[in-house]
């Protein structure tokens, strides 16, 4: 009995020393909103060095919600951003609408840094999961409201209007001037390109927003989201205790929704550039895990035609909308062998959450 004891107590010890030998110092969580399997397909047949190609660790995501054989971003994200699965057009609220504490907030709790970029608008229901709590994904004066509330590091994408009263051509009906709180919060702010390039790596908390609503399709930026990563990460690097960012291709699931062929191969070679940036920086950091996964798959999407070199791409759908096929996972460094095989979309969020602080339950 007494031995059994000592075994349990030595594979407990040497379980926690494994689980805290391959914690990373940073999370990168990449998010292609709509990024089905073939979407992948197309980019790496379109791409013959296609980042995608060095990923060995990968596994398939389940991503219906709490009430939905088919999600939505909202949930979706949710899952990713909590570890718990909630119903369609909720915000990391559960299904009776109580806030569900998200992997940002745990992250500034260990005093991490933590950032968003994203080419829709920073409230938006993808990113609106990681800084929000509402049982209404449309609701994005109150996710901006939240947002400014919470010490999110560095913010990148678009949705100013959400952030100024209807009265200066904004969307809010309280009159509340949030880029004035942000400032006098010592938050330094930008709102376009050029300034961003401008803002000295050595500034600590920004918000970047760069367009009243979402950002220009990729086809019609002079930038890429690769571009948008790098900055973010040259910022967040300066935390000696770490960060956790998700960066969102947001517009690959605008192309799926319309059947936009080449915008939809277009929003994914722009993914794949903030793909590539993130690994550049892992694999110079060597502390870092990478995660790519996506809230849902759009459209049905497939191959159909096209050249061995993969120019002339052919794309059909079967969908307008979203489907219940599972999406890839694709890991790549420290704690990467937890995102092998099949889970449910949730098991990934509990999975980061484990990664993140090894003491944590859920």
């Amino acid at each position: 009995m007494i031995l059994r004891s000592v075994v349990i107590l030595f594979l407990a010890a040497f379980n926690l020393i494994n689980a805290q030998s391959v914690r990373p110092k940073n999370i990168i969580i990449l998010i292609g909103d709509g990024m089905g399997i073939n979407y992948v397909g197309a980019s790496i047949l379109q791409d013959s060095i296609s980042p995608f190609k060095e990923f060995k660790t990968i596994g398939l995501s389940i991503t219906c919600s709490a009430d939905k054989l088919i999600t939505d971003s909202a949930a979706g994200a949710t899952a990713i951003a909590t570890g718990y699965l909630t119903n369609n057009k909720y915000i990391s609220v559960d299904t009776l609408g109580r806030p569900l504490y998200t992997i940002f907030e745990h992250a500034e709790k260990l005093g991490l840094s933590t950032g968003l970029v994203v080419t829709a608008t920073v409230t938006h229901a993808t990113p609106g999961a990681f800084v929000g709590h509402t049982n209404d994904r449309n609701d994005q004066t109150l996710i901006a409201l939240q947002m400014v509330g919470q010490d999110v590091d560095v913010v990148i994408g678009g949705g100013l209007k959400y952030f100024l009263p209807k009265s200066f051509s904004g969307e809010r009906d309280d009159n509340i001037f949030l880029t004035d709180r942000l400032v006098n919060n010592g938050y330094a702010l930008t709102k376009s390109y050029s300034e961003l390039n401008e803002l000295s790596d050595t500034t600590r908390q920004f918000y970047a927003l760069l367009e009243m609503d979402g950002l220009p399709e990729s086809l019609r930026r002079d930038y890429s989201l690769g571009d948008l990563t790098k900055k973010a990460l040259s910022h967040l690097k300066n935390d000696s205790d770490g960060f956790v960012i998700m960066i969102e291709g947001s517009q690959i699931d605008w192309a799926g929704h319309d059947h936009k062929s080449k915008e939809l191969l277009e929003e994914m070679k722009d993914f794949s550039s903030a793909v590539a940036e993130a690994l550049v920086f892992a694999r110079a950091d060597k502390n870092t895990l990478v995660l790519i996964t996506s809230d849902h798959e759009t459209g049905g999407m497939s191959v159909t035609k096209g050249n061995l070199d993969g120019s002339e791409l052919e794309l059909s759908y079967t969908s307008g909308g979203h489907t219940p096929s599972p999406v890839g996972i694709f890991a790549y460094g420290p704690g990467e062998e937890l995102f092998k095989g099949t889970m449910n979309i949730n098991d990934i969020g509990q999975k980061l959450f484990f990664l993140l602080d090894p003491t944590y339950k859920f």
